[in-house]
């Protein structure tokens, strides 16, 4: 499993690009979403831009080549944080916080 943070800088996008940007950037991860990689994933409002992904792949460099297919990537308009971790505990009740 993997944690990646994204978080974009919002003033490096071209002026009248950010609508555009943002809703392929929305493309991109509801792909690795339907296809099961990112099993949970959201904005951090108390950072603006930012935003949390959980992932399932085979390797670092799944997850690697994943984030290249973002349109934030090419022009480096966005920092990605990848860690990996191991779940050693899963509450069933998290279903009761995704809203």
């Amino acid at each position: 499993m993997y944690t990646i943070y994204i978080e974009i800088d919002v003033n490096k996008v071209p002026t009248g690009k950010a609508e555009e940007m943002l809703n392929q950037h929305r493309a991109w991860f509801k792909t690795f979403f339907d296809a099961g990689k990112f099993l949970m994933l959201g904005p951090c409002p108390d950072v603006p831009g930012t935003g949390l992904i959980i992932a399932h792949a085979e390797s670092r460099e799944e997850i690697e080549d994943m984030l290249t297919s973002d349109a934030y990537y090419a022009n480096q308009l966005a920092t990605y944080t990848v860690h990996e971790f191991t779940v050693t505990m899963f509450n069933e009740n998290i279903k009761n916080y995704v809203g």
